[in-house]
């Protein structure tokens, strides 16, 4: 997983001073974790099967009609994608990319995927809120400002699947990377 640099301040006492390259193994460790659980559920279910599932039937409203499979996949591209993008910018950065881990996901049902679903992408986008004050590179911070924005996607996509309103709120909480982590972890079997 992600370690960070500890280091003494002015007046002796030890102080965690967190690295670009610290934050953007830690927005890999998730992306990771993110990847894996789709692509899980996607080895699991079917097309049919999720297509016939009760959070897909929401959009079998005339005007709403997609595959929600078709659409799980997408997501699950998108975390590749941000897998791909974040390993490549650490190895720039001079740094050593985090590994996949492995994974154990608590769903047994299409609809227990649904609704752990919303609250995966729900850390991802408060991961990233509470990393972005830390970031001190500009091109770093827009590179994870942009995944930001298409976690909080994930999270209306998912809420909405779950007939929640896609974005209760007008703003969304940010998590420090220990709280993000510490909630990660449940997923983690073994690094």
């Amino acid at each position: 997983m992600v370690t960070v640099v500890e280091e003494m301040d002015d007046e002796g006492e030890e102080t965690e001073e967190v690295s670009d390259i610290d934050l953007l193994n830690f927005a890999l460790t998730l992306e990771h974790l993110e990847a894996a659980y789709y692509d899980h559920f996607l080895n699991e279910y079917s097309e049919s099967e999720v297509e016939r599932s009760e959070p897909a039937r929401i959009f079998a409203e005339p005007g709403l009609q997609y595959s929600t499979y078709q659409k799980i996949q997408e997501v699950r591209d998108h975390e590749e994608a941000h897998v791909e993008a974040l390993t490549q910018t650490i190895e720039d950065l001079g740094g050593d990319p985090v590994e996949p881990a492995e994974y154990e996901f608590p769903y047994e049902t299409i609809d227990e995927f649904a609704e752990l679903s919303a609250t995966v992408e729900a850390v991802g986008v408060s991961a990233y809120a509470g990393a972005a004050p830390m970031i001190e590179s500009d091109a770093v911070l827009e590179a994870a400002l942009s995944i930001h924005s298409v976690e909080a996607r994930h999270t209306a996509y998912f809420r909405l699947l779950n007939t929640n309103t896609p974005f209760p709120n007008a703003f969304d909480p940010a998590r420090t990377m220990e709280e993000v982590l510490e909630i990660a972890s449940q997923f983690i079997v073994s690094e």
